[in-house]
């Protein structure tokens, strides 16, 4: 009895695996990005900067270059810490990629002298926000979007890019 159930176990087994084994038309789908390719080595990466405050932003400076250490350090796909998400979107409106920038408005007073205060945060003016993104990449617009209190992202601002 006991043979015949370690002969049934491997079948089963073996016919699992061939059940997930893609078709040919799964392979077909377009590659979506996962993650961040920008390798500090590399030439060239598309540099966004762009300025806001919160509500609404504009596109300061768009360059190809070399990107620094510091916007390597702060160009991340979405966690749950982002409050902001830059979304780069091509023509049909297709999600490309999308940048996680925290909350680049809020300063967090955590030293001393505050011990006291029941107010540990502030809200600060307009910032200057620096990303980039792979150069294979070729975006039409950018969505600035923010998330709700119910863990969705609502849009802010949408800034056509003009790259060719």
């Amino acid at each position: 009895m006991v043979r015949i159930v370690f002969l049934i176990i491997p079948l089963l087994l073996i016919f699992e695996v061939e059940a997930n084994i893609p078709n040919n038309e799964d392979s077909k789908k377009p590659e979506i990005i996962s993650k961040l390719h920008l390798n500090k080595l590399s030439k060239d990466a598309r540099i966004f900067e762009l300025v806001g405050d919160g509500e609404s932003f504009s596109i300061k400076r768009t360059s190809i270059n070399k990107p620094s250490k510091k916007i390597l350090r702060y160009s991340n796909l979405v966690t749950k810490r982002d409050k902001y998400v830059l979304n780069f979107v091509d023509e049909n409106n297709k999600s490309l990629i999308k940048i996680g920038i925290g909350d680049p408005f809020t300063a967090y007073a955590q030293h001393l002298g505050y011990e006291q205060s029941s107010v540990y945060s502030f809200q600060v003016g307009n910032q200057n926000i620096k990303t980039a993104i792979p150069i294979e990449l070729n975006p039409a617009q950018m969505i600035v979007e923010k998330r709700s209190s119910l863990d969705t992202f609502i849009e802010i601002s949408r800034i056509t890019l003009d790259i060719r």
